[in-house]
Protein backbone atom coordinates (compact mmCIF):
# COMPACT_ATOMS: atom_id res chain seq x y z
CA UNK A 1 0.00 0.00 0.00
CA UNK A 2 1.34 3.42 -0.95
CA UNK A 3 1.55 5.95 1.83
CA UNK A 4 0.46 9.50 1.11
CA UNK A 5 3.30 11.73 2.30
CA UNK A 6 3.25 15.38 3.13
CA UNK A 7 6.25 17.21 1.69
CA UNK A 8 7.81 17.58 5.16
CA UNK A 9 7.28 13.87 5.94
CA UNK A 10 8.86 12.91 2.62
CA UNK A 11 11.90 15.15 3.21
CA UNK A 12 12.32 13.77 6.74
CA UNK A 13 12.15 10.19 5.46
CA UNK A 14 14.65 10.88 2.67
CA UNK A 15 17.11 12.28 5.23
CA UNK A 16 17.37 8.68 6.49
CA UNK A 17 18.72 7.53 3.12
CA UNK A 18 21.85 5.43 3.47
CA UNK A 19 24.03 4.42 0.55
CA UNK A 20 24.95 0.74 0.42
CA UNK A 21 28.54 0.24 -0.80
CA UNK A 22 29.58 -3.22 -1.94
CA UNK A 23 32.41 -4.75 0.07
CA UNK A 24 34.26 -5.61 -3.15
CA UNK A 25 34.38 -1.98 -4.33
CA UNK A 26 38.10 -1.23 -4.32
CA UNK A 27 38.20 2.47 -5.14
CA UNK A 28 36.97 4.23 -2.00
CA UNK A 29 36.76 7.84 -3.31
CA UNK A 30 32.95 7.61 -3.49
CA UNK A 31 32.59 6.28 0.04
CA UNK A 32 35.06 8.90 1.31
CA UNK A 33 32.91 11.64 -0.25
CA UNK A 34 29.80 10.29 1.47
CA UNK A 35 31.61 10.14 4.81
CA UNK A 36 32.89 13.69 4.32
CA UNK A 37 29.35 14.93 3.57
CA UNK A 38 27.93 12.94 6.52
CA UNK A 39 25.81 10.78 4.18
CA UNK A 40 25.24 7.47 5.95
CA UNK A 41 26.82 4.44 4.31
CA UNK A 42 26.40 0.73 4.85
CA UNK A 43 29.18 -1.53 3.63
CA UNK A 44 27.98 -5.00 2.72
CA UNK A 45 28.07 -7.45 -0.16
CA UNK A 46 25.68 -6.62 -2.97
CA UNK A 47 24.58 -9.30 -5.42
CA UNK A 48 24.57 -6.76 -8.24
CA UNK A 49 26.46 -3.52 -8.69
CA UNK A 50 28.66 -1.44 -6.47
CA UNK A 51 26.04 0.83 -4.87
CA UNK A 52 22.40 0.81 -3.85
CA UNK A 53 20.34 2.41 -1.08
CA UNK A 54 18.32 1.83 2.04
CA UNK A 55 15.90 3.91 4.10
CA UNK A 56 15.28 2.38 7.50
CA UNK A 57 14.05 -1.15 6.84
CA UNK A 58 13.28 -0.43 3.18
CA UNK A 59 16.16 -1.67 1.05
CA UNK A 60 16.31 -0.81 -2.64
CA UNK A 61 19.12 -3.24 -3.46
CA UNK A 62 16.78 -5.56 -5.39
CA UNK A 63 15.24 -2.58 -7.21
CA UNK A 64 18.21 -0.46 -8.26
CA UNK A 65 21.98 -0.84 -8.49
CA UNK A 66 24.82 1.29 -9.75
CA UNK A 67 27.83 -0.35 -11.37
CA UNK A 68 30.90 1.92 -11.51
CA UNK A 69 33.91 1.48 -13.75
CA UNK A 70 36.92 3.75 -13.29
CA UNK A 71 37.75 3.88 -17.02
CA UNK A 72 37.23 2.27 -20.40
CA UNK A 73 39.99 -0.27 -19.81
CA UNK A 74 38.13 -1.65 -16.81
CA UNK A 75 34.97 -1.83 -18.93
CA UNK A 76 36.91 -3.54 -21.75
CA UNK A 77 38.10 -6.19 -19.29
CA UNK A 78 34.46 -6.77 -18.30
CA UNK A 79 33.53 -7.15 -21.96
CA UNK A 80 36.35 -9.60 -22.74
CA UNK A 81 38.21 -11.71 -20.16
CA UNK A 82 35.63 -11.12 -17.39
CA UNK A 83 32.57 -11.14 -19.65
CA UNK A 84 30.93 -14.31 -18.26
CA UNK A 85 30.94 -13.03 -14.68
CA UNK A 86 29.84 -9.54 -15.76
CA UNK A 87 27.02 -10.93 -17.90
CA UNK A 88 25.79 -13.23 -15.11
CA UNK A 89 25.50 -10.18 -12.86
CA UNK A 90 23.32 -8.39 -15.41
CA UNK A 91 21.25 -11.52 -16.10
CA UNK A 92 20.52 -11.75 -12.35
CA UNK A 93 19.46 -8.10 -12.34
CA UNK A 94 17.17 -8.54 -15.33
CA UNK A 95 15.59 -11.65 -13.78
CA UNK A 96 14.38 -9.60 -10.80
CA UNK A 97 13.58 -6.51 -12.91
CA UNK A 98 16.34 -4.51 -11.20
CA UNK A 99 17.26 -1.16 -12.74
CA UNK A 100 20.99 -0.87 -13.47
CA UNK A 101 22.95 2.32 -13.97
CA UNK A 102 26.43 1.89 -15.43
CA UNK A 103 28.78 4.77 -14.64
CA UNK A 104 32.05 4.96 -16.51
CA UNK A 105 34.54 7.47 -15.19
CA UNK A 106 37.21 9.23 -17.24
CA UNK A 107 35.47 8.46 -20.54
CA UNK A 108 33.19 9.79 -23.25
CA UNK A 109 31.58 8.39 -26.38
CA UNK A 110 34.34 10.12 -28.33
CA UNK A 111 36.94 8.12 -26.39
CA UNK A 112 35.14 4.93 -27.35
CA UNK A 113 34.73 5.85 -31.01
CA UNK A 114 38.36 6.99 -31.29
CA UNK A 115 39.74 4.03 -29.37
CA UNK A 116 41.21 6.28 -26.65
CA UNK A 117 41.99 3.46 -24.21
CA UNK A 118 44.78 0.90 -23.74
CA UNK A 119 42.83 -2.30 -24.35
CA UNK A 120 43.24 -4.06 -27.68
CA UNK A 121 39.45 -4.38 -27.97
CA UNK A 122 38.46 -2.47 -31.11
CA UNK A 123 36.23 0.57 -30.76
CA UNK A 124 33.71 -1.16 -33.05
CA UNK A 125 33.58 -4.24 -30.78
CA UNK A 126 33.39 -2.16 -27.61
CA UNK A 127 30.59 -0.01 -29.06
CA UNK A 128 28.68 -3.10 -30.19
CA UNK A 129 29.01 -4.68 -26.74
CA UNK A 130 27.85 -1.51 -25.00
CA UNK A 131 24.85 -1.00 -27.28
CA UNK A 132 23.91 -4.69 -26.95
CA UNK A 133 24.15 -4.42 -23.17
CA UNK A 134 21.97 -1.30 -23.13
CA UNK A 135 19.29 -3.03 -25.18
CA UNK A 136 19.46 -6.50 -23.61
CA UNK A 137 19.59 -5.43 -19.98
CA UNK A 138 17.85 -2.01 -20.05
CA UNK A 139 20.97 -0.36 -18.65
CA UNK A 140 21.32 3.40 -18.32
CA UNK A 141 24.85 4.48 -19.21
CA UNK A 142 26.46 7.60 -17.77
CA UNK A 143 29.93 9.04 -18.35
CA UNK A 144 31.54 11.35 -15.83
CA UNK A 145 34.71 12.44 -14.11
CA UNK A 146 35.63 10.81 -10.77
CA UNK A 147 34.87 13.96 -8.78
CA UNK A 148 31.30 13.94 -10.20
CA UNK A 149 30.63 10.27 -9.45
CA UNK A 150 29.56 10.53 -5.77
CA UNK A 151 27.02 13.28 -6.48
CA UNK A 152 25.62 11.35 -9.45
CA UNK A 153 25.33 8.17 -7.39
CA UNK A 154 23.66 10.00 -4.53
CA UNK A 155 21.24 11.79 -6.86
CA UNK A 156 20.24 8.62 -8.70
CA UNK A 157 19.58 6.79 -5.43
CA UNK A 158 17.90 9.75 -3.72
CA UNK A 159 15.41 10.27 -6.53
CA UNK A 160 14.88 6.54 -7.01
CA UNK A 161 14.07 6.27 -3.29
CA UNK A 162 11.80 9.32 -3.52
CA UNK A 163 9.84 7.80 -6.38
CA UNK A 164 9.64 4.49 -4.53
CA UNK A 165 8.23 6.20 -1.44
CA UNK A 166 5.75 8.23 -3.46
CA UNK A 167 4.55 5.67 -5.97
CA UNK A 168 5.79 2.24 -4.93
CA UNK A 169 7.65 -0.15 -7.20
CA UNK A 170 7.32 1.26 -10.70
CA UNK A 171 9.30 -1.49 -12.45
Amino acid sequence: MIKHWTESELKAELKKLAIICDTREQDRHVEEFFNQKKIPTIVRKLDTGDYSAQIGDLTLERSVAIERKRNLDELCACMTSDRDRFEREFIRAKAINQKIYLIIENATWSDIMLGNYRSKLSSKSLSASIFSWLARFDVTLLFCQPNETPRIIYSILYYYAREELLYGNQR
